[in-house]
């Protein structure tokens, strides 16, 4: 990762991305694409890490609901089972809970680590970004 020492806007505007969930991150790389090498890395960075943080934030939620709902669906097909997809329903609320205050966690630990003005490493998202970069 380059060795830039971003300044104070550019901290809290890396941190705003992460808290628009990308969107911010989105219009910011929008915006100043006309002068797209004069930006610092730093914010490029998170502006295009949050955009993939948010896109895992909307759409994995959905994933886990459409899956448990066909394999409850499937499963509610079989008489007698309703104490399966009771169960199943259980199942996929703590799923949704624990992943929802994960990505929560991780996004609260985005904002301080670019608030400090640092990279956060989170696999594959990271090196994703980083290929963005380049």
């Amino acid at each position: 990762m380059p060795t830039q020492i971003p300044d104070v806007k550019e901290k809290i505007g890396a941190g705003l991305t992460y808290l628009t969930l990308g969107i911010w991150g989105l219009i910011w790389l929008l915006i100043s694409s006309r002068s797209y090498f004069d930006q610092k890395d730093f914010i490029r960075f998170h502006c295009y890490q949050s955009i993939f943080v948010g896109l895992l934030f909307m759409f994995i939620p959905q994933g886990f609901a459409i899956l448990f709902s066909l394999i409850i669906q499937i499963i509610g097909l079989i008489p007698l089972s309703s104490l399966i997809t009771d169960a199943l329903h259980a199942v996929h609320g703590v799923l949704q809970t624990i992943f929802h205050y994960g990505l929560l966690a991780l996004i609260i630990y985005c904002v301080i680590s670019s608030l400090f003005g640092k990279y956060t490493n989170i696999p594959y998202i990271s090196q994703i970004a980083n290929r963005m970069l380049r």
